[in-house]
């Protein structure tokens, strides 16, 4: 992502963002003709338009192809990926995830299915809104307010830098645990779950940081293109494969990680990792991807 912030900010002061993207010769570039200001706020009209600008520029893409990122219309990286996948990296995480959700106990002595429920098909149930306390929850915020509504204190929670590995375990594990089943996220008929949506969509497309970059330019404006070595994936297909192992960072990485790491590296201050700025974001991101089959932990570069 560093390469990519740096060719995209030299060829932004030099000829344009344009100039820094090379089509991809097995994809078709999408032309910048989407504008979200004029398309309708509510979620199902919304979500249908965006994945259909996506079908008519990509049309080589399936759309039950979409949660394999760059996989899907990638021909070398697919071929990369089917190296790597030869001896999975993910399968430690996940054994590591599985022993964690096993063994761990909270202060009373309960484990932390008590506060979310059985592992298999956990996971294909979040981010959801809950109209109780008007908010969206991911997977891993729940875990990690599961642990601090017990007692334990936030330093040693799995929010906490230290904890943090063990929440991606955890996340890995759970993921597995749902593979095969379609995201199914719903935006309930309350004007708050409606707004949340609507801001995580306004965090997809608002323009930030000193790159003047949003998630937009990279996903949808240019998706397919190449950026230096890296190609740029589909703004659909998201969160299916969430947690990731990267295999450039030789770790595993939560959705909230990825995207805080993407502001980040766009030279702006991220909002707060768990802020309801965050968790919209991935309730947008993750209703555009309804319908398709989760695919976590997944392998990325």
């Amino acid at each position: 992502m560093k390469k990519l912030v740096t060719t995209l900010l030299i060829a932004a002061i030099g000829t344009g963002v344009g100039t820094a993207m090379a089509a991809d010769n097995n994809a078709p570039s999408a032309a910048n003709n989407f504008n979200p200001l004029n398309n309708p706020s509510d979620p199902a009209k919304f979500a249908q338009e965006y994945r259909d600008y996506f079908y008519k520029n990509f049309p080589q893409i399936p759309h039950d192809k979409y949660n394999m990122g760059v996989y899907a219309f990638d021909k070398d990286a697919f071929s990369q990926y089917q190296d790597m996948m030869q001896f999975p990296p993910q399968d430690d995480y996940i054994a590591a995830g599985k022993k964690f959700w096993e063994d761990y106990r909270l202060p009373n002595g309960k484990p932390l299915s008590s506060c979310v429920g059985d592992a298999k098909g956990l996971r294909a149930k979040y981010p959801y809104f809950n109209t109780k306390d008007g908010k969206v929850h991911d997977l891993e915020s729940d875990l990690i307010n599961c642990q601090l509504n017990a007692g334990v204190p936030k330093d040693k929670s799995l929010g906490s830098k230290k904890g943090y590995k063990d929440l991606a375990n955890v996340s890995a594990y759970l993921s597995s645990m749902s593979q095969g089943l379609k995201v199914d996220v719903k935006v309930p008929n309350d004007p708050k779950a409606v707004a949340a949506f609507n801001n995580g969509k306004h965090m997809f497309f608002r323009k930030t940081g000193q790159l003047n970059f949003s998630c937009a330019d990279c996903h949808m404006y240019h998706a397919t293109q190449m950026a230096r070595s890296e190609t740029l994936h589909t703004g659909i297909g998201n969160t299916t494969g969430f947690p990731v192992f990267r295999y450039s960072k030789q770790g595993m990485f939560t959705l909230n990680k990825r995207l805080f790491g993407c502001m980040r590296d766009t030279r702006t201050i991220p909002f707060k990792q768990y802020s309801s700025n965050m968790l919209d974001l991935e309730y947008f991101l993750a209703y555009i991807d309804n319908g398709l089959e989760i695919n976590g932990p997944a392998l990325r570069k």
